[in-house]
């Protein structure tokens, strides 16, 4: 019986190193719980990939994930210290008989002490076992307080990020979009003022997606409250910026730059958990339009080589990686109420 008490103190203290792993660092979820999430995200990308539903499905995931990760921490807590107790063979008994518990009393009686309700229908039998029972319940209240913790600045967080997908879509819905809206007839200076704010939020976004790795799967049924791919049609606008457009024109130079090492470093902490570098480079975007509406932009530059900012093919797995394809970033349809 001791060796279900050993296999008990391992769950036990492997549920309590990812709840720790998840909620007290920033740098990411636990790896059971990060590699459960990603496979099963994977799993339902293939599933419903064909599906007309599919972002209406996807949008039901990311709260699931919420809950079956707090809920997975109780199981295994609940299972860990159940085993801990059945391997105490007579140390559980009921509280006004003394009769010893059975394998089915001691996982209620493991259940209410992880959960802190404290009924006392059984009580462990022993100073030892007593203490072990202290032990339990305040690693129940620890867990129930850290899954607290955790959920506020998550949601929180799925909140800013929609909202910075709906301000940069606010600029323009497609790289051409995007030119359009920020054409004054004269200049591109009128991004002056929204590029720093765009950086910094850029920026926030990405570390809350290293510390809370599930905020990834917080997917948007629209594509212009997706991040992903408004933050895609961004990036590909302000390369096209810096690299395709007359000097005189542009926003500052450090502006600019910001912008692109703000994307850099947001996809690079979604690489280190949710996406894989394609060997493919995507699409250039079409800055026909742009030029039509008197953009002095180079629409036969091909933003495919290098210009200095984020790297293309991460940009690419990233919005295929949140259920959208690259159709939806370069030609999602323009900005009719551009002038």
């Amino acid at each position: 019986m001791m060796i279900l008490t050993f296999l008990g103190i391992v769950i036990v203290a492997w549920t309590v190193a990812e709840i720790g792993m998840t909620t007290l660092t920033a740098q990411g979820a636990g790896p059971l719980t990060s590699r459960g999430l990603r496979l099963i995200w994977k799993l339902c990308l293939r599933l419903f990939a064909e599906s007309p539903r599919r972002h209406s499905i996807f949008t039901k995931i990311g709260p699931l994930f919420l809950g079956l990760t707090t809920l997975s921490w109780y199981v295994g807590l609940w299972l860990g210290w159940w085993l801990v107790f059945l391997g105490a063979s007579g140390n559980i008994v009921d509280a006004s008989t003394n009769e010893p518990a059975s394998a089915l009393d001691t996982l209620y009686f493991a259940g209410y002490t992880v959960t802190t309700l404290g009924i006392g229908d059984f009580k462990p039998s022993g100073a030892f076992w007593q203490i072990l029972t202290a032990v339990c319940a305040a690693n129940g209240l620890l867990a129930l307080t850290l899954s607290v913790t955790y959920l506020v600045p998550i949601l929180s967080a799925a909140v800013q990020k929609r909202q910075l997908a709906l301000t940069i879509h606010g600029i323009g819905s497609t790289p051409a979009g995007i030119l359009q809206r920020a054409w004054d007839g004269k200049s591109l200076s009128s991004l002056e003022g929204v590029l720093p704010d765009l950086s910094t939020q850029i920026l926030t976004l990405g570390e809350q997606h290293l510390a809370y790795p599930v905020l990834h799967y917080f997917h948007s049924r629209h594509a212009e409250s997706a991040l992903p791919v408004r933050l895609a049609a961004f990036s590909e606008a302000i390369d096209a910026i810096s690299s395709a457009t007359p000097a005189e024109v542009r926003p500052s130079r450090l502006s600019l730059i910001q912008c692109q090492a703000a994307v850099a470093t947001f996809l690079g902490a979604m690489e280190s958990a949710h996406i894989d570098n394609t060997e493919r480079q995507p699409a250039a975007p079409d800055l026909s339009e742009a030029v039509a509406k008197g953009v002095p932009v180079d629409a036969t530059f091909d933003v495919r080589h290098d210009t200095g900012g984020a790297d293309r093919r991460l940009l690419k797995s990233l919005v295929e990686s949140d259920g959208w394809s690259w159709n939806d970033v370069v030609s999602s349809g323009s900005d009719r109420s551009a002038s």
